[in-house]
């Protein structure tokens, strides 16, 4: 089924679609922009990123990134101990990829709105435009990739996550929320979203063509 498709101007704030139950090949951002991909803990974040990129003239971050260049000094140590240096040198890398010449790509859990603002300012002053793509997932399938990865959250922390990321959701689906107002694009994607993109590109604002599923859904964004 051909994609429908909008204009929608890059500067545009509440400009976004909800593609959960659609499969898009390709999205499309401008040149030099920050994509913000957030999830809770096990959503898929790590697995989509890591098969789309690296990519040239685009600087892909995570702060595992800067936890794997710190472990084996402070290894030995607790994680809970030096998780705020981990932050802090990840925010450090991502301020100054920002004022460089590539498209930034960062991993967050969306979950910290301090984190969101902290990142959506520093884009600001740097002349970026952030966008968010949001790839929802059901707990239980973040809980079961958690333990695909060995990576597990504490069942206290990941009730916060997933309470926090509902009202995420609520926020994103409110158009007189702020949180679009520190935002170019939102867009929401699930898992067979996920898996069926094969490439997230910076050369433009689209949506490549898109198999619907059989209910109504949204037009899809396109843009110049």
């Amino acid at each position: 089924m051909a994609a429908l498709s909008v204009s929608v101007p890059e500067a545009t704030p509440r400009a976004g679609r909800d593609l959960r139950g659609h499969r898009v090949p390709e999205l499309n951002y401008p040149a030099r922009v920050l994509l913000v991909v957030a999830g809770i803990p096990g959503a898929g974040k790590t697995t989509l990123l890591k098969r789309l990129f690296p990519r040239p003239g685009v600087r892909l971050l995570d702060s595992e990134q800067a936890r794997l260049r710190l472990s084996p000094y402070l290894g030995a140590v607790p994680y809970k101990y030096w998780r705020p240096l981990v932050h802090a040198a990840h925010y450090a890398r991502l301020y100054r990829a920002l004022r460089g010449p590539e498209s930034v790509v960062v991993h967050e859990s969306g979950t910290r709105a301090w984190a969101t603002r902290l990142i959506t300012d520093a884009a600001r002053r740097a002349d970026r435009r952030t966008h968010l793509l949001l790839l929802d997932v059901d707990p239980a399938d973040a809980l079961a990739g958690q333990e695909a990865r060995k990576r597990r959250v504490r069942r206290s922390s990941f009730a916060t996550h997933v309470r926090k990321w509902r009202d995420l959701l609520g926020a994103v689906a409110d158009p007189a929320h702020r949180i679009h107002q520190g935002v170019a694009t939102i867009t929401i994607i699930d898992r067979p979203a996920a898996a069926a993109l094969t490439a997230i590109r910076f050369d433009g604002l689209s949506l490549a063509s898109s198999t619907a599923p059989a209910h109504p859904g949204p037009a899809l964004l396109r843009a110049a």
